[in-house]
């Protein structure tokens, strides 16, 4: 799959925004991302290792909720990562 990173996530990926990971299921190509890029998974996931509420997760464009994280992912697929910004 290719995961997009946008946004102030970039900083944790070396500035990389089109990543291609292996894994059968959107939630091992998550896993797969943070083993990459562990300074990611300190902002993209809680101590449960649950997607913090911040991040926005979607598969080909389709928002899943965090219990859907477990949808068959091929190397087609795309899943984006959005990240909510607040301020003023």
């Amino acid at each position: 799959m290719i995961v997009k990173v946008r946004g102030v996530l970039l900083r944790f990926t070396d500035y990389e925004n089109e990543i291609e990971i292996g894994g059968a299921t959107v939630r091992a190509g998550l896993t797969g991302l943070t083993e990459r890029y562990p300074r990611l998974r300190e902002v993209l996931l809680d101590r449960e290792g649950t997607v913090r509420p911040t991040h926005l997760i979607a598969l080909n464009g389709e928002r899943l909720t965090r219990g859907e994280l477990d949808r068959e992912a091929t190397e087609d697929d795309r899943v984006d990562i959005v990240t909510a910004i607040s301020g003023g």
